[in-house]
């Protein structure tokens, strides 16, 4: 990454967490910044200036309005051409004509001011800023991880107080208990946290194979039930993320071996970790375990029936950071 290069952005921080994370700042429309040195200036409309000045970590917060937006949209001028212009007058102002993007600008205003002569260059790294955590940025995920297991802990606690009906399904207060209500328990308590979740997985049986499958349906004694529930605390902006696999009574002795290969798998990576060690060699050691106890992976040669495409096994990362 070029530090010496004004960092410019146009983007909300709802949707892009280098925006939030840089300026502190949330609205649900683009905001205009830039970080050069020790300053940090946002440009926005009248509608977030006053509250742009009160919660962000801005140095400066200055009105779209000194650089014509008002008068550019009564042209009818709009879009990227609209914001371009206003981008264009702004780093005019500060004598600025070269400046570093983030990866996910707008192809459209950035196409704009490379025709207004302004030097755009790229930053595909710059999410390596976000990857150390400060110790309050650590607390925001405990916490948002705190809710996470106590909803998940509410969904199990249903688990425990349904019934069993002679087909085998679950029935909680009188009704089927099935994969959507369970995923209402956990999401309920989640927003009763502070948290938003969007789409948490409980997926049953057969649907419990299937990576990221929602789940649906009743469920039933017996079968595995995957719960991977994902949320992010809506003030601190902070995700956890954790996945259990649980069961109404005992499960298949197939699950129960599956579970044992995974714990011993988990152990030893988690063992193996240290300084300096790479991801890599962390997810090869999981894949050995799983393999030599009979299972498929996505590493070449760890396929006990190549003819068949159809990919089986464990076919997962090992694991993911949050943030």
């Amino acid at each position: 990454m070029n530090e010496a290069l004004p960092l410019l952005f146009c983007a909300d921080g709802y949707r892009f967490p280098d925006v939030y994370h840089t300026t502190r700042f949330l609205s649900p429309d683009p905001i205009i910044a830039l970080e050069e040195v020790e300053e940090l200036i946002i440009v926005t409309s009248s509608l977030e200036e006053g509250r742009a000045k009160k919660e962000s970590r801005a140095t400066s917060v200055i009105n779209w309005d000194r650089y014509g937006a008002q008068e550019l949209a009564a042209q009818g001028v709009q879009g990227p051409e609209l914001t371009a212009t206003v981008i264009k007058r702004f780093l005019d102002e500060r004598e600025l004509a070269r400046v570093a993007l983030p990866a996910y600008f707008s192809v459209g205003i950035a196409d704009r001011l490379r025709e207004m002569g302004v030097e755009l260059v790229v930053l595909n790294d710059l999410g390596e800023r976000r990857r150390a955590k400060r110790p309050d940025e650590l607390e925001a995920i405990e916490a948002t991880q705190r809710a996470t297991e106590e909803a998940w802990q509410l969904g199990v606690d249903a688990l425990r107080r349904a019934s069993v009906r002679k087909d085998r399904v679950l029935e909680l207060d009188g009704a089927p208990f099935t994969a959507e209500r369970l995923r209402a328990i956990v999401e309920v308590a989640l927003l009763e946290r502070g948290c938003a979740s969007d789409g948490a997985i409980c997926a049953p049986g057969a649907q419990a194979a299937d990576p990221h499958k929602i789940g649906e349906g009743p469920l039933h004694a017996g079968e595995p039930i995957v719960m991977d529930i994902f949320p992010q605390h809506k003030a601190t902006r902070y995700w956890a993320d954790m996945t259990r696999t649980v069961s109404k009574g005992e499960p298949p002795k197939e699950i129960r071996r599956m579970y044992d290969v995974v714990r011993r798998a988990q152990d030893a990576g988690i063992e193996a970790l240290r300084p300096g060690i790479i991801g890599r060699a962390v997810h090869e050691l999981v894949e050995d375990i799983i393999w030599e106890a009979g299972y498929d992976t996505l590493r070449p040669g760890q396929k006990k029936d190549p003819a068949n495409p159809t990919p089986h096994g464990f076919i997962h990362s090992t694991g993911h950071g949050v943030g």
